[in-house]
């Protein structure tokens, strides 16, 4: 089995997620329509992922 380790930034927002892998090497775009009682804001799925530093920073709109 191979290991790999890389960097990702995630920005979530109401209607879209993007995801930079190793300062924007790769980069990954997409519109998200989630239902309005649903309760999860980001999942992770995989074999055996393994999250080593996370961090969370909250933005203001832009529009207020």
């Amino acid at each position: 089995m191979t290991s790999m380790e890389i960097t990702a930034d995630i920005y979530v927002d109401k209607t879209s997620v993007e995801v930079f892998i190793d300062n924007g090497a790769y980069s990954y775009s997409l519109q998200r329509k989630p239902a309005a009682d649903y309760k999860s804001i980001l999942e992770f799925w995989g074999n055996r992922i393994e999250i080593k530093h996370l961090e969370l920073f909250k933005t203001r709109s832009i529009w207020k």
